[in-house]
């Protein structure tokens, strides 16, 4: 399993969790969702997955699952957050019309390892429990450790968590609760800003008030 904290610096998290803005999901709420924008299903010689994407229009969100399967197809484990649905097509349209490398710098302090990179915190009450929600995307590392600009790693984690008064979910990097990752290459990354791109013109179209939400 990968650690999906490794490169982050955790000398200050309290403090930099704060000034974060933190989509805040409950998942005791019944949300209404469409079907899959985007789909992926990998197989390779050691395991098997997929991706999904599904617009959360009502929350002006998209949710991310990333999950592993059996060689039978059998459901091994899955983990899904949130993204701010302006805050994620921006990332995806930057990296798609080349400005990624300039809009998306390298930032070590908040988790993100490569140029092109991204990450979102998150949190949500499940369970009664306070859980951290990070969604983090940046270059395909190597088995050498070394970065492959051509293809991103796309990775989803649940983090044991505590909430502060402000309302940041502040996580416990050490207590894993849940982690998927999956390769997404370029080529992928720019179709899926285009259907992204695509539900939100159709969204906001159809909805003049889509903006209160």
């Amino acid at each position: 399993m990968e650690n999906i904290g490794a490169e982050m610096d955790f000398e200050n998290i309290d403090e930099f969790m704060d000034t974060v803005e933190q989509p805040t999901v409950t998942d005791t709420l019944q949300k209404e969702y469409d079907k899959d924008l985007y789909k992926k299903w990998f197989r390779s010689k050691t395991q098997s997955g997929f991706l999904s994407i599904k617009p959360w229009y009502q929350g002006l969100k998209f949710k991310v699952d990333i999950g592993k399967t059996s060689p039978d197809g059998k459901l091994l484990s899955s983990t899904m957050v949130y993204l701010d649905a302006i805050d994620f097509s921006a990332y995806l349209n930057s990296v798609a019309n080349g400005t990624g490398k300039l809009n998306y710098t390298q930032n070590d302090k908040s988790g993100v390892p490569t140029n092109e990179g991204f990450v979102s915190y998150g949190g949500g009450i499940i369970e009664s429990k306070p859980i951290s929600r990070i969604f983090k995307a940046h270059y395909w590392q190597n088995s050498d450790q070394s970065y492959d600009d051509s293809a991103f790693v796309w990775k989803c984690g649940h983090f044991a968590a505590r909430k502060t008064e402000s309302g940041a979910f502040i996580p416990d990097m050490k207590t894993s609760l849940s982690v998927d990752s999956i390769k997404v290459t370029r080529a992928e990354l720019c179709s899926i800003a285009n259907i992204v791109n695509l539900s939100l013109i159709s969204h906001v179209t159809n909805k003049s008030d889509w903006y209160a939400v």
